[in-house]
């Protein structure tokens, strides 16, 4: 009896090998991609040799110790008739029937690449989706939808895929984006059209990209490490494995030895995060690893893609990460060339209504600085009140025009939207000129330009046309210094070109200087100090200030003017100038006050004035301000009893000790309960660093060890 049952083992066994299969995304209907090196590919019996036929080639090849074969199919001109591949083994033989050859797309990204021609629900389809779907029948055009499935390591073990020629019925489920890309790509070509879906409604980026990617861009390696050191075969892999190996064994001697000698016994040791497999969907490599590395090895011209509302915080980081994704498929389908275009986001409410522009600008910037890659500008056919615009034929029409103008070589095609070439000041007017526009179109409003002043704020601007430069300005503003256009979430596109395609969101100009802008508050105020915050102040209690003119400045003090610079990693400036009479005649004493400075004062201080650009910020002026200047610690008591301070959390009225050396330069006005500016903690690493009331209970930044959280921070300081 188990004789038969090994027998039976082994026939089954063997049976399975035996059984000559292509990759899944091999099936019949498909489209190959034309023009290069086309790979097929499956598994069989170890080294039986497999033979593959078609369009007038027969390559063979064996396969390896694990089963696997592929053969290259050598490059092949566009044929719009169907032909078979035929494939066969010692022992068995596959037909994979009517194939095309022609152009082949992946099409990726999110809900808005996922969102159908047509279903049940009014807000999950395509607007006219179902006149468009019994209206798009089309044997030139192939399309599969990949299965929505995620791994934790890249595996071919995905569901079967099957290619379905585009027919009246068949494609009301489909890719709306896809489905408009396609039927108007080949239209252009008149080739077979191959469409791969491959998307998830709501994932970000990282699980797209694959670990290649992450690899190729510096600001990612956390998530590189993070990824390589969970897949196997990589260097981070087995040195995790070496030192969990090195962790265990070093506690199972110790617990050894605890047991025999009858001692308490060591606790278990943690498993090291790093080493823990990922399991949702939106990890890195997850849904790369059974939705585009399946696909692998085959041909393809490139893709389409359309995402970034799950990334929207990342800010200029998005474009970090569409790097990766562009250099991980390129490096993964092996193909240098690979052509990527992408959508920009829609206009939508967000809680942060600045967030989308900055994305924006920052999907621009990626599609300028890659070879073969663009972006489709879509901000007059947004819904403010869903992130799932309903148009999605001027998304896929648009996608198509870039793709036969970039990738096909239709250079005669308008398929670009308008683009800022230059700028220039002119009075108290910008002067903007374009590329990809020889007659602009309007819409109604005239709201999308705002101009700032020398203080930074911003002013509701108007435009004029001059054959293509717009001329913008504000009547309120003598003298402009930056312009944006639409940076907003809500506003809509109303300029178009002649081709009725959208000037994208972008900003010009820069910030007026420091000197312009102290001297227009204080025409007599000269520069004493100046300083990086991030590190100015040195662990021996002194200050490394960039400009020291303290020495030459001789006059006793009677005002002070604080200037303070901020800006964010996305590059968002805060700024903030503060006026006061002066708390000291010693100039020496007015800047950072560190150890060796020796100087401690805290108390109220006259005629505070602000001029900023912050909103955090109530207070223009006050009779009667609060300042804290001290290098040693503090405590929250309300020791001084100033009026609306806290005895519970740091704010103003803070009890200051003679000793320690965690220093604070604090400035305060108690009737609006507002930290108008603060610089704590001197001698870590990062400090306290912020303009207005922290967003926590400790309103004057106490502990926010925030610092490296800003590209710039710039403190000056100015007597008279």
């Amino acid at each position: 009896m188990k004789k038969i049952l090994l027998l039976i083992t082994v026939f089954i066994f063997s049976n399975a090998f035996a059984e000559l299969k292509t990759a899944n995304i091999f099936s019949d209907n498909m489209v190959l991609q034309r023009n290069t090196k086309v790979p097929v590919h499956g598994t069989a019996e170890p080294g039986e040799k497999i033979t593959v036929s078609f369009n007038n080639q027969t390559v063979s090849a064996v396969t390896d110790d694990s089963g696997k074969w592929i053969v290259m199919l050598s490059p092949m001109a566009a044929c719009k008739k169907g032909q078979d591949i035929k494939i066969s083994s010692n022992t068995n033989s596959v037909i994979i029937k009517n194939v095309l050859i022609g152009e082949v797309w992946i099409c990726s990204g999110q809900s808005n690449m996922e969102m159908p021609l047509w279903s049940n629900s009014p807000r999950w389809r395509a607007i006219d989706g179902d006149k468009h779907a019994r209206e798009g029948r089309n044997d030139l055009i192939r399309y599969v939808t990949v299965k929505r499935q995620i791994s934790n390591y890249p595996t071919t073990k995905t569901f079967p895929m099957k290619w379905s020629p585009m027919t009246s019925d068949n494609v009301f489920a489909f890719s709306a984006t896809a489905f408009y890309f396609g039927q108007e790509l080949q239209k252009a070509l008149d080739i077979p059209v191959g469409l791969i879906s491959s998307c998830w409604s709501g994932s970000k980026i990282e699980p797209w990209i694959p670990p290649a990617g992450f690899d190729s861009v510096p600001e990612l390696k956390n998530i590189a490490y993070s990824v390589n050191a969970k897949l196997p075969g990589t260097p981070e892999f087995t040195a995790t494995n070496k030192k969990i190996i090195e962790t265990y064994e070093k506690w199972l001697a110790d617990f050894k030895r605890a047991a025999a000698a009858n001692q308490p016994l060591p606790e278990f040791p943690k498993y090291p995060a790093e080493a823990v497999p990922y399991s949702g969907v939106q990890n890195p490599a997850m849904t790369y690893n059974n939705m585009i590395y399946p696909l692998l090895p085959f041909a393809v011209k490139g893709a389409i893609w359309y995402q970034g509302c799950g990334n929207l915080g990342d800010g200029k980081l998005y474009g970090k990460k569409l790097q990766a994704l562009l250099n991980g498929w390129r490096k993964v389908f092996d193909n240098p060339e690979f052509h990527f275009h992408l959508v920009q986001l829609a206009p939508y409410t967000y809680k942060n209504p600045t967030a989308l522009p900055l994305l924006w600008e920052t999907q621009h910037q990626f599609a300028a600085s890659n070879k073969n890659t663009h972006i489709a500008i879509i901000n007059d056919i947004g819904d403010f009140k869903d992130i799932h615009p309903h148009n999605k034929k001027d998304v896929g029409k648009r996608l198509a025009l870039l793709a036969a103008k970039y990738t096909y070589g239709k250079k005669n095609l308008k398929a670009d939207s308008p683009e800022l070439a230059s700028w220039k000041i002119k009075g108290n007017k910008f002067i903007l000129k374009f590329k990809n526009v020889e007659k602009w179109q309007t819409g109604k409003e005239d709201k999308n330009f705002e101009v700032a002043d020398i203080y930074g704020i911003w002013h509701k601007a108007k435009f004029e046309i001059n054959n293509t430069d717009l001329i913008v300005y504000a009547d309120n503003v003598p003298e402009v210094f930056q312009l944006r256009y639409m940076w907003h979430q809500h506003p809509k596109g109303n300029l178009w070109n002649e081709a009725g395609l959208p000037l994208g969101a972008f900003r010009c100009g820069k910030e007026s200087s420091s000197n312009q802008l102290v001297k227009t508050i204080r025409p007599n105020a000269t520069l004493i100090f100046e300083c990086d915050l991030r590190t100015a102040t040195q662990s021996d209690g002194s200050v490394k200030y960039t400009t020291d003119n303290s020495a030459s400045f001789k006059n006793k003090v009677r005002k002070i003017t604080y200037h303070i610079s901020l800006k964010n990693k996305n590059g968002n400036s805060e700024w903030a100038v503060i006026t006061m009479d002066a708390f000291t005649d010693d100039v020496s004493k007015i800047g950072i006050p560190v150890l060796n400075s020796k100087f401690v004062f805290a108390g109220k201080v006259k005629n505070l004035t602000v001029v900023t650009n912050s909103k955090n910020i109530r207070t223009k002026s006050a009779a009667e301000g609060y300042i804290e200047f001290s290098p040693y610690n503090y405590a929250p008591a309300n020791v001084k009893k100033i009026p609306n301070a806290s005895d519970k959390f740091f704010d103003f009225g803070d009890e200051i000790f003679n000793s320690g050396n965690y220093g604070t330069m604090q400035i305060h006005n108690p009737a609006e309960k507002e930290t108008i500016f603060a610089f704590n903690s001197f001698v870590t690493k990062t400090h306290d660093c912020g303009i207005g009331n922290s967003p926590n209970e400790n309103t004057d930044w106490t502990f926010r060890r925030n610092s490296d959280s800003y590209s710039q921070a710039t403190l000056k300081v100015y007597a008279e």
